[in-house]
C-alpha cells in the first residue's frame, strides 16, 4: 500500500509560506538593491528665528502643516505627556515599593481627579518629529505678550539623510532659519 504525502507536503509548505512572508514584508530596498528593514522613523524638524531676530526671545514660533494636508503627524517637543489610563494598576516606583494611592476625597464622592493638560512649550524655536515628513509647512511666528502675527507664511523643506550614506532609508532632518522680516 503506497502513502499519499502531499497533503503533508502542501502543509508544510504553507506552513513555511506563512513564515516567510512577514520576513519579506518586512524588508524594503535601499538605494543600491541591499534589502532593508521597513521600520518607522521619526524625523526631525527644526524652525528657529536668526540670531539677528530683534527680541527674538519675545517671540513663539508655530508650525503645522498646510490647510487640506492628510495625516499631518507634526508634534512639537515637550508637548506630548503620558498619562496612565484611570483604570491602570498603581505603578511600583523605583525603590521596589507600591505608588502611593490617591484617596478618595473626604466627602465620599468618588470624582476622579481631572486629567492633566499638556505642558505649554513655546518659544523663538520649534523642534519636533513625525513619521511623515511633509514637504513644506506653514510657519507663523507671534508675540508671546499680546499674540500679534509677526509671519506667516508656508515653508518649503529640504529634508536631508540623519545618516547620509547609509544604504537604507532612515530618519531624516531640517532646519529652518527665518530671518528677520
Amino acid at each position: 500500500m503506497r502513502h499519499d504525502d502531499r497533503p503533508r507536503r502542501t502543509a508544510g509548505a504553507l506552513v513555511l509560506g506563512a513564515a516567510v512572508l512577514p520576513l519579506l514584508a518586512a524588508c524594503g530596498v535601499g538605494d543600491d538593491g541591499i534589502a532593508c528593514a521597513l521600520v518607522m522613523h521619526a524625523s526631525t524638524l527644526e524652525v528657529r528665528l536668526a540670531d539677528s531676530w530683534p527680541d527674538r526671545e519675545a517671540f513663539d514660533v508655530a508650525v503645522d502643516c498646510p490647510p487640506g494636508t492628510g495625516g499631518c503627524d507634526l508634534v512639537r517637543a515637550g508637548t506630548v505627556q503620558l498619562v496612565p489610563a484611570p483604570d491602570a494598576p498603581p505603578i511600583a516606583d523605583l525603590s521596589g515599593g507600591a505608588a502611593p494611592s490617591v484617596a478618595a476625597p473626604s466627602d465620599g464622592s468618588a470624582d476622579a481627579p481631572a486629567a492633566p493638560s499638556p505642558p505649554t512649550v513655546t518659544g523663538p524655536v520649534w523642534t519636533g518629529t513625525t513619521f511623515s515628513p511633509p514637504s513644506e509647512v506653514v510657519v507663523t511666528v507671534e508675540r508671546t505678550s499680546t499674540g500679534d502675527v509677526a509671519l506667516d507664511r508656508v515653508v518649503e523643506l529640504d529634508w536631508q539623510a540623519a545618516s547620509p550614506g547609509d544604504d537604507c532609508p532612515g530618519p531624516r532632518t531640517v532646519t529652518v532659519v527665518l530671518d528677520e522680516e
